[in-house]
């Protein structure tokens, strides 16, 4: 699994944040795509921050829409929070940023 990708969970009320940094690819993906459906198993809200990612493809991308529905499936809160210039520019390409809830960074330290 590639190196360049950093994951982590933190807890929140109701739910969690996974905190995604670095490169999200075809090579590193699948890891997110792991711990999305840990979170999702868990219940309650699911907020993908995604303000540390540098680069995203389309093997990114598709992971953040199979989790989007299998959340939908299951009745629970998905959003990404604080895209980065990078993600924003992709899911604008591809034409999905009306598909997703997108919250700001927010306010204050985490």
């Amino acid at each position: 699994m590639s190196d360049r990708l950093r994951v982590a969970t933190e807890r929140m009320e109701g739910g969690q944040v996974v905190v995604v940094g670095g490169e999200v690819d075809m090579e590193s993906s699948p890891r997110l795509l792991l711990e999305l459906q840990r979170c999702l198993a868990h219940g309650g809200r699911t907020v993908v921050d995604l303000a540390g990612v540098q680069y995203i493809d389309s093997a990114g991308i598709a992971v953040l829409v199979e989790a989007l529905k299998v959340a939908r499936r299951r009745g629970q809160e998905f959003a990404l929070r604080a895209p980065s210039a990078q993600v924003t520019a992709v899911l604008a390409l591809a034409q999905l940023q009306q598909f997703f809830r997108i919250e700001p960074a927010p306010d204050g330290p985490r």
